[in-house]
């Protein structure tokens, strides 16, 4: 008769069991089944919601499993956090404008040297300088300053101004250079090339976002190109910009404060969590060794981790969308996946169910066995197993466990709408209708549709997802197609982001990476996985469990698969 086994996936985010006889090393399915994950991850509650879900299976299939299998568990805590603008520590230069400025004026660009206000009393610098206003003078005072300077023959090619004055004192002086205002100016040395730009409404040129342009007016090096490159793409959409050479260090995070450690080579660096956003983007997972981070309550006093990745919302914000204003993108997601595994599991779900449990391996190894029963599966390709907290690649040589997945899609959605992370799951994977009156909607394509029944009236002006129940409406701001476009570019910036980093881990790219898990469900996830990767180039497909099951069970399959073997 051979031995009932039940392989046993506990997922952040749903758990997955396979029922299967074993025997002689044959794998015979008798039933399969999921549910959503209880609690954290490795918890008690979880182990109960898994004992919960087989009991269910066992009934309908009317047998008992003779034991449990397990994969190693480590919890992702995902959440927001309020983490200011992500910059490079090894940026040559820096953003004087702080984040939420928003009140320019006047019109143009220019370079120069940085004079403060109360310096325009000593003899005229030759050549274009830029005017700093500190953050105590009374704009009618700088205004009168800087008409006076120029009276005197001082070429003033712009103002970066400390408050929120720059209309204001636009207004009052007589020449049209751009006023940038709301920017740190107290430690910005005299002397120091200072680039500013206001652009003018209605235009898309930026002059100083170019960053061979940027580079030259401030004279930096040119090995420095490829970091000033990145910096000028947070520049792409600003309607102000204020940038100088960074010449010191950026501070290291206070002893009491938010960090991030991670190891570079033999050392250990710890960075602030805006310092360590383009690091951890640009790195291979598992260098990071620890994360405080107040706003994450498992994070708040420290936690050891093995991977972090960071999802700065405003990054979403990136043009391709038809309005702006229309979604909260401000904070940034953040996922830690723990160093530590989750401590007798086994044992636990052993003692809930009354049945041997043993944990059998890692889940990247698990996920590999099981996906690699899918028909048709290149040799050499690498399983690429997406599940709510982790994005696991398994190649012939190597794996990577990288934080970041399903959940960071699901608490970015719910950010940037404003709605509960239950509604965020239903409406980030499929298309949505804008309800324009009781019988008519217009779908994210542009076509307009009529409804099959009378919509509700708390869902006509708003988008809606369609649920087994009707129409569930979830944003009154957004027109279907800019909903769309947001969604893709969350995905984009999250799960695909990820993928990608992780491949740098591989010497040589894979020929084709086969996605599995439940996020391997979502056709937009795999086309946004697919477009990033276009340029390597990978082959992306979908996992076929069994060519039965799809993506999903391919952890608990393994398990199955693993205990035949042995």
């Amino acid at each position: 008769m051979g031995r009932l086994v039940a392989g046993i996936d506990i997922g952040n985010h749903t758990t997955e069991i396979v029922l299967a006889r074993v025997q002689d090393g044959t794998v015979t399915t008798v039933a399969y089944d999921q549910a959503p994950t209880r609690g954290r991850k490795g918890s008690e509650e979880s182990l109960h919601g898994a004992a919960a879900l087989l009991h269910r299976i066992e009934v309908d299939a009317g047998t008992p499993a003779d034991e449990l299998l397990l994969s190693a568990l480590r919890p992702v805590d995902t959440a927001t956090a309020p983490i200011p603008p992500a910059f490079s520590p090894s940026s040559p230069v820096r953003s004087l404008r702080r984040p939420d400025a928003s009140t320019p004026a006047g019109t143009g660009y220019g370079v120069g040297q940085h004079v403060r206000l109360v310096d325009l009393d000593r003899p005229v610098v030759a050549g274009p300088v830029v005017i700093s206003v500190d953050g105590t003078t009374d704009f009618e005072v700088a205004a009168r300053e800087i008409t006076g300077a120029v009276e005197r023959g001082w070429q003033v090619v712009g103002v970066v101004a400390a408050q929120d004055d720059a209309v204001l004192i636009r207004n009052r002086i007589p020449v049209d250079v751009p006023v940038v205002d709301e920017a740190d100016v107290a430690d910005l040395a005299p002397g120091a090339l200072v680039a500013v730009e206001v652009v003018e409404e209605g235009r898309a040129y930026r002059a100083m976002a170019d960053p061979i342009a940027l580079s030259a007016a401030l004279q930096l090096p040119a090995d420095s190109l490829v970091e000033v490159a990145e910096f000028c793409r947070e520049l792409a959409d600003s309607a102000a910009i204020a940038v100088t050479q960074r010449t010191d260090p950026p501070d290291p995070p206070t002893e009491d404060g938010d960090y991030v450690q991670i190891r570079t080579g033999a050392t250990t660096v710890r960075y602030s969590p805006a310092q360590a956003h383009t690091v951890l983007r640009r790195s291979a997972p598992g260098r990071v060794a620890a994360v405080r981070l107040r706003a994450v309550p498992t994070a708040a006093d420290g936690l050891a981790v093995h991977d972090a990745f960071f999802t700065d919302l405003a990054a979403i914000d990136n043009g391709a969308w038809l309005r702006r204003g229309v979604a909260d993108t401000q904070g940034t997601v953040v996922a830690l996946l723990a160093a530590e595994e989750a401590e007798d599991a086994a044992a636990v779900l052993g003692r809930l169910t009354g049945r041997p449990a043993q944990t059998l391996t890692t889940e990247p190894e698990a996920a590999a066995w099981g996906a690699r029963t899918t028909p048709g599966l290149p040799p050499d390709a690498v399983v690429c197993d997406i599940g709510g907290g982790t994005v696991d690649l398994i190649g012939a040589d190597r794996t990577v466990v990288a934080a970041g997945a399903g959940e960071s899609i699901t608490v970015a959605v719910a950010r940037v709408l404003g709605v509960p992370r239950a509604l965020a799951e239903t409406v980030k994977r499929t298309p949505a209708v804008r309800v324009e009156g009781p019988h008519v909607a217009h779908e994210e394509d542009g076509r307009r549709v009529f409804l099959d029944s009378p919509a509700s009236s708390d869902a006509i002006g708003r988008l809606c997802a369609r649920g087994s129940a009707g129409l569930v409406p979830f944003s009154n701001r957004l027109a279907a197609e800019e909903w769309r476009s947001l969604r893709l570019a969350i995905k984009q910036e999250t799960v695909a982001a990820n993928i990608s980093r992780c491949l740098t881990a591989f010497e040589k790219a894979p020929a084709a990476l086969v996605l599995a898990g439940g996020g391997a469900l979502d056709d937009e996830l795999m086309r946004t996985v697919g477009e990033t990767l276009r340029s390597v180039p990978v082959v992306v497909g979908r996992a076929n469990i069994d060519g039965v099951h799809g993506p999903r069970f391919a952890v608990a399959r393994g398990l199955v698969a693993m205990y035949a073997q042995r």
